[in-house]
This record gives structure tokens, C-alpha cells and sequence, in this order.
């Protein structure tokens, strides 16, 4: 029995990986296909990552392999900090950059259509995936102690 779980949470987690990576690669290919010297590809791909793998261990932690490892969730507890700096730091470079050098920079090359469409579509993106993924980086260090509590007073030591 032991073995058939740790199997389906193996799984699930290889699973949602897996889905997170791919929905990033699909958002960033529409750039990536655009605008081969666009500046801001890790952070976009960071956050599409971050944004759907922390949601899922804010609502689905109890179902996770995270659930019982009170150190590893400490641990990345504390990860989160440095990484919500970072995600800051790149949003806040993103929106300097086209405020400074403007979207003309970027898109110059393109037809007028495509370069508003890409434009409209790089800005909505990466602001909705950052805003997401910094919001679930501040909240889940939070989920993390609160399921360490419960965890803890229900008897689990790990």
C-alpha cells in the first residue's frame, strides 16, 4: 500500500511539473517566435512556473509529497523570501525597461498589426503571471507554517 502511494504522488507531482513547464514554453513561444532579442524570457518562464506550482501547494498541499516533511517546507519557507525579491526586482525592470526605451525598441522590425498585438499580448501576460506568482510566493510561506502546526500537533516529527 505504501509503495502504490508514494507511486501516485510521484505521479501527480511528475504530472504538474510537467504541465507547468509546458504552459510556460507555450506562453513565452508566441515571444520567443516574435522577438529573438526580447530581454525578459527567464522571468516570464519563472513566473508562469512559480505562479501554477505554488498555487497548486496552496490548495493542494494536502495531497502532496510536501505535506509531511515539516523541514523541507521550512526550508522553502525560506527560499520563498529571496525568490519574491527576485520576481520584484524583474517586474520592476520590466516596467522601467518599456517605460525607458519604449516598446519601439523591441517591436520596430514588425508590421504595425503584429507589433500592437505582441505588444498588448507581452505586457498582459507577464503582468498577470508576475502579479500571480509574486502574490502565491508571499502567501505560501504562510500555508507552509500553517500546515507545519497542524502537521506537528497531529503527531508528525519529520
Amino acid at each position: 500500500m505504501v509503495s502504490s502511494r508514494s507511486t501516485a504522488t510521484a505521479v501527480f507531482e511528475l504530472a504538474w511539473w510537467a504541465f507547468a513547464l509546458v504552459l510556460a514554453g507555450l506562453v513565452v513561444l508566441p515571444i520567443s517566435s516574435t522577438l529573438p532579442n526580447y530581454p525578459f524570457y527567464v522571468p516570464n518562464f519563472i513566473y508562469v512556473v512559480v505562479a501554477i506550482t505554488l498555487t497548486r501547494y496552496l490548495f493542494l498541499l494536502h495531497v502532496s509529497w510536501l505535506r509531511d516533511r515539516l523541514i523541507i517546507q521550512a526550508a522553502v519557507a525560506m527560499l520563498l523570501i529571496p525568490l519574491i525579491f527576485y520576481m520584484v526586482q524583474a517586474f520592476n525592470s520590466f516596467i522601467i525597461y518599456f517605460d525607458e526605451q519604449g516598446p519601439d525598441v523591441l517591436l520596430g522590425g514588425l508590421e504595425q498589426e503584429v507589433a500592437n498585438t505582441i505588444d498588448s499580448y507581452i505586457h498582459a501576460e507577464f503582468r498577470f503571471f508576475g502579479v500571480w506568482a509574486i502574490v502565491a510566493a508571499a502567501v505560501t510561506p504562510f500555508r507552509l507554517i500553517y500546515n507545519a502546526w497542524v502537521r506537528y500537533r497531529a503527531g508528525v516529527r519529520r
